[in-house]
Order: C-alpha cells, then sequence, then structure tokens
C-alpha cells in the first residue's frame, strides 16, 4: 500500500494542532475502514455525523483527523498528540484534495469526459466507452453501471450508486493510469459536483444531456440544480451540449469556455439526427455534419435513445475520431444493463426492463415501448422512499391512459414507510380506484403481478431502480437480483402467487 508523507500547513489555510506531519496509508470517511495510518475525514450527512466517530478511528490506527468542528478537534488533540487534527471549512473538499494528492493526480494523465444531466448519463456514458473502444482508445467508465476498465467490470468499491466519493474515484484513476488507459468517462451528478467529489478533475469535455427537475430535495431549488451542474462545464475545456434541452443548453453556451459541438434533432445543432425509422433489431436515422448526410443503422430502440447516441458521437468527434471511423463501429455499441433491456426469454409476452425512475425519463420510454406492437401493455412504477416525495404523484401522471394495467411499487425505501410512498404516487391518478390500477408494497411482488396479468403478445414493462444489485431499506444496502426475481417467477406455478391488487 501506498503510504505518503505530508506537512499539512502547506496544504491548507486551516488550523492543525498536533504534529505538522504525518504518514498517510489511505483516505476513507467511514471509521470502520481505518487502517494504520488512515487518514479519516468527517462527513456531517443526513442521518451521521462523522464526528461522533473521531474515538473509534483513533483506535483503529488513525494517524489524521480532519474536520469542521474546530472546538472538538482542538480538545481531541490534546487527547491524543501523536495524532494530527486539522479543522477545514469543506470536509469534503479536503477530501478530494488530499485523495489526488494521495494517488498522484491520475486524471492528469488520463482523457476525462464528464456527463451530467436528469436523464440519459449512465446510456450516454456506455455509448461513448463502448465506441471508444471499438476505436482502440482504451477507455475506463465511471457510474451507475460500476467502475469499468477497456475490457470488464472491476471490484472497486463504490459507496454510493454514480459518481464514487473521491477517494473511491481517485483509486479508480489511479488504476485507469497505472493499467495504460487512455481516457475515463465518468458519470457526474449534481449533488456529486456540490459534494466536491470531482474536485481536483480538470475535464477534457464535459458532455450534457437534459435538464428537469430532479434531487430537489437536496438542492432545495431547480436552480441550484442548474448551477451545480454548470460548475462541470465552466471548468471543463470543451462541451458537448443537446439543443434540444430548454433546462440549461442556454446556459452552458453562454459560458463559451472553449470548443463546443452541439447535437440534437434541433435545425441548428452542429450535430442532427432526422428520419428516424423503427425496426426489430434497431433504429435506422440520418445523420447530419457539416452538411454532410450520412445513413445510420445502430442497435438501440426510442427517439430518446437517438439523443443520446448524437451525444456520444459528438463526444468522440471532439476527442479526435472522423466520423466516417466512428460511424464504422456503430453496430458495437453497448447500451447499459436495465436501459430498455429486453429480458431474453422463452415466454410468448416480451419483458422490458428500463431504468426509467423520473416523469421524463418514464415519458420517454413509455413513447418508445407505445411504438412497439403488443396486444396489452403492462406497466410497473414506483414511488423512491428516498427521494423528492413530491415526484412520486407526477409518475402515475405520466402512466395514467397509456397502459392496459399498472402496478404502483415502491423503490429504494431507505427509512420511509411503504404505504405512504405507495400512496403518495396514487394521488396523481385521476381514477385512482380503476379496476386496471394494482399496488404492491414490494418490488419483487409488483414484478411478479405484473407478469401474472401477461399473455401471449403482450409487452411487460418494469421501469424504475431495479437492476442496481441492492435495495436501500433504512441504511441498509440489501441484495437485489432484477433478472432473478424475474426467474423466479417462471419456476413457481401460477396459484402460488399472492394476491396483491388490494388499495
Amino acid at each position: 500500500m501506498k503510504k505518503m508523507v505530508y506537512n499539512f500547513s502547506d496544504l491548507w489555510e486551516a488550523s492543525v494542532y498536533g504534529p505538522e506531519s504525518q504518514t498517510i496509508s489511505s483516505i476513507v470517511y467511514d471509521s470502520r475502514d481505518v487502517m494504520t495510518h488512515s487518514a479519516f475525514v468527517c462527513i456531517k450527512g443526513e442521518h451521521q455525523n462523522g464526528h461522533r466517530f473521531i474515538d473509534n478511528a483513533v483506535e483503529r490506527g488513525a494517524s489524521v483527523i480532519i474536520g469542521t468542528e474546530n472546538e472538538l478537534l482542538h480538545t481531541k488533540s490534546h487527547l491524543h498528540s501523536h495524532i494530527t487534527f486539522i479543522a477545514v471549512t469543506d470536509s469534503k473538499l479536503a477530501m478530494a484534495e488530499l485523495s489526488s494528492l494521495l494517488y498522484d493526480s491520475p486524471s492528469r494523465e488520463l482523457f476525462t469526459v464528464g456527463v451530467t444531466g436528469t436523464n440519459g448519463k449512465t446510456t450516454v456514458t456506455s455509448f461513448i466507452y463502448s465506441l471508444l473502444n471499438a476505436l482502440s482508445y482504451k477507455t475506463g467508465s465511471i457510474g451507475t453501471a460500476g467502475i469499468w476498465d477497456d475490457k470488464e467490470k472491476k471490484d472497486f468499491k463504490q459507496t454510493v450508486p454514480t459518481t464514487p466519493e473521491s477517494p473511491d474515484l481517485q483509486h479508480a484513476l489511479q488504476y485507469y493510469r497505472d493499467n495504460d488507459l487512455q481516457a475515463a468517462i465518468i458519470e457526474s451528478t449534481s449533488i456529486a459536483i456540490a459534494q466536491q467529489r470531482l474536485a481536483t478533475i480538470d475535464f477534457d469535455i464535459a458532455v450534457h444531456t437534459n435538464l428537469t427537475p430532479e434531487h430537489l430535495d437536496f438542492h432545495g431549488t431547480i436552480e441550484n440544480y442548474k448551477k451545480a451542474k454548470l460548475q462541470l462545464f465552466s471548468a471543463a475545456k470543451q462541451a458537448v451540449v443537446n439543443l434540444d434541452d430548454t433546462g440549461m443548453a442556454r446556459d452552458i453556451l453562454k459560458l463559451n469556455n472553449g470548443p463546443i459541438i452541439t447535437y440534437g434533432f434541433h435545425p441548428e445543432a452542429d450535430i442532427r439526427a432526422e428520419k428516424i425509422g423503427h425496426a426489430a433489431n434497431g433504429t435506422s436515422l440520418a445523420l447530419i455534419f457539416n452538411n454532410k448526410k450520412y445513413y445510420v443503422q445502430a442497435p438501440l430502440f426510442g427517439e430518446y435513445n437517438v439523443s443520446n447516441l448524437l451525444a456520444a458521437i459528438a463526444t468522440c468527434h471532439l476527442i479526435g475520431f472522423t466520423i466516417d471511423d466512428i460511424l464504422s463501429v456503430i453496430y458495437k455499441i453497448k447500451s447499459p444493463e436495465g436501459r430498455y433491456q429486453i429480458i431474453q426469454n422463452h415466454t410468448s409476452f416480451t419483458i422490458i426492463m428500463d431504468y426509467a425512475h423520473t416523469p421524463d425519463a418514464l415519458t420517454q420510454v413509455l413513447q418508445s415501448v407505445r411504438e412497439r406492437p403488443y396486444n396489452k401493455l403492462i406497466v410497473m412504477i414506483t414511488g423512491i422512499g428516498l427521494r423528492d416525495p413530491n415526484k412520486r404523484p407526477i409518475m402515475a401522471q405520466c402512466v395514467e391512459g397509456l397502459a392496459d394495467e399498472i402496478i404502483v411499487s415502491v423503490d429504494q425505501p431507505g427509512f420511509a414507510d411503504r404505504h405512504t410512498v405507495v400512496t403518495d404516487v396514487l394521488k396523481g391518478f385521476k381514477k385512482p380506484e380503476a379496476s386496471n390500477i394494482h399496488t404492491a408494497l414490494y418490488r419483487e411482488e409488483g414484478i411478479h403481478l405484473a407478469l401474472s396479468l401477461a399473455s401471449k403478445g403482450d409487452t411487460v414493462l418494469l421501469t424504475g431502480i431495479g437492476f442496481g444489485g441492492y435495495q436501500i431499506i433504512e441504511d441498509q444496502k440489501v441484495p437485489y437480483s432484477e433478472e432473478k426475481v424475474i426467474q423466479d417467477f417462471f419456476d413457481i406455478p401460477c396459484s402460488d402467487l399472492p394476491v396483491l391488487n388490494a388499495k
């Protein structure tokens, strides 16, 4: 394990108590991960305050304690004179800066791309990742789909769903650099930006997908949400901007920090698409760039995914690849798990999984699915316990009248009451008592109910945060597999299914 000696008076304008220099072997924000010579950073969260765990970190061998509670840190320093206590104004920023130092600023030797937006981040990241690797430009990706090198998913620690905390992020970037990767594509959430997880990374390109209301429980207002995302573009050297988006596109263009490529269906976009055609094996389109028209067949579904594809093409071109080179490997693009994922099975009906958990994303995937032939459309939607409750009824408004059967269930309940979450969603229906609206307090039950309602030629659309490998229940990550839940349904007789349609 790498160890570094730091003189903290040279790092920050901060109050340093105890030895000014210490050896650091790791940077952690969970006291249970502390080892000898760890720097423990006290983070104040919604449910926990890291300062409460200072004694535990000391017992486990921490050499440095960093936090914001000056008086407490000063007091602790008198009790542990061999340990350095540092009082900073922003623990998250200090953690990011120290992490970058420990791993020797790996992002400086990588071409870095940050992808942000309310919807589409994971898909755009996956498209860019697969295109660049198909072009023999060794690239890793970091985000909701996990941490990947140029070949496979790696077993890196990732305690948050999308953008890792700064020590984990810098560790992954160091791995990329040490294994001769050329680029890193990083999903960049507004919360991660606001919490300084991406501080010290000078992005070569920032990619914008769209902006619709989200995470307002964290940011407070849509303007604060937008400001957080705009920070990514203020710092990036170049930008890729969705000109169809009314939420943030014009704001990015006003920043005008460097080269920009716009994309979309807008007639003024630099890279745009028209003449969209749909088939069983994908989508056809005409791509226009520099007054030249290219005819493209891509293995993706939905007009919103055409927009995601344009973002990826624009990014690869900005990196330096020609449009002809990029289009030569379009057939190799890969969608991430859980994004318009058609489950391969031997049933007589179609099962589609999609991560749609915002009103905008749900609207888009419903539009795409309804373009496919089907006898009956069965849709499961969810309310999310961890997210803004005001969004829950809007999910119902998006699906009412567009599906033959609707199941309302719960995702990532956290500490929320499941009955309350379902009730919040039901408030969005004009007729919540309608016979085609069903409820299930647990996602597994909701899926089984949806499948039990399907017959030959039907389509079952399962939406929400179901693919990530776990459900957050209270403060625990409980293992969860969507595909296993689906498979379990086909392994049990229909007569054994619970009755779940009670309101």
